[in-house]
């Protein structure tokens, strides 16, 4: 008799397959990092325009990135695979949860453009412990969803990013403040990203024919 196949154990390997090239910390790395970079960016830029087009510049470089590496990097290690059962009900979980931190972003923006709750000023350690509550769950449901342990670490460092930021709030010019918080938090999610990535890409060389 053949051996019994477990598929949900199959699907689990695929996911953990999924990242375990670490190019999603890379790029995560990438975007933090980035951010520590905005206030040099928008200094001269026109004032509803400046918090919005250095974010969407690096998610544009991303999406670019994961393209290109996926596609001609991973993929001719990995293989694609095609999703089950499994994968199919984990991505419409991680659509439920993407698409409710979005509305809630998109809900707060439109809340401060009509001008409700512009009077309220929400600074220091409560700030941080709101947008803690509301960012670290997200990520923790994601980490779990995607059995991607790393993304807890990571989010962790992203907060203690904002939380340095907050931190530094008065005794710190706000360009070096950023680059002190976003930058090097960012940066060390960048490095352990390469670091993965690097070993990854030695653990699993092109196949010769690929080479050729």
């Amino acid at each position: 008799m053949g051996e019994n196949i477990d598929l949900r154990k199959i699907e689990k390997n695929i996911l953990k397959m999924a990242h375990q090239h670490g190019f999603f910390d890379l790029l995560i790395g990438f975007m933090v990092m980035g951010m520590g970079f905005a206030p040099f960016f928008r200094e001269g830029l026109p004032s509803p325009y400046k918090y919005f087009l250095w974010p969407l510049i690096l998610i544009i470089i991303t999406y670019i990135l994961t393209f290109f590496i996926i596609k001609y990097v991973i993929q001719p290690r990995t293989g694609v695979a095609k999703p089950g059962p499994s994968l199919k009900s984990m991505k419409r979980k991680l659509f439920i949860v993407t698409f409710i931190q979005v509305a809630i972003h998109l809900i707060f923006v439109i809340l401060l453009v009509i001008g409700i709750g512009s009077g309220i000023h929400i600074e220091g350690f409560m700030f941080m412990l709101i947008i803690g509550l509301f960012f670290l769950p997200i990520f923790a449901i994601i980490a779990y969803l995607m059995k991607y342990p790393r993304l807890y670490l990571i989010a962790i460092l992203i907060w203690l990013a904002i939380f340095i930021n907050e931190l530094l709030y008065d005794p710190i010019d706000y360009r070096i403040r950023w680059l002190l918080s976003y930058g090097i938090l960012g940066g060390i999610i960048f490095l352990m990203g390469l670091v993965i990535f690097i070993r990854f890409l030695k653990k699993y060389p092109l196949p010769k024919e690929e080479l050729v």
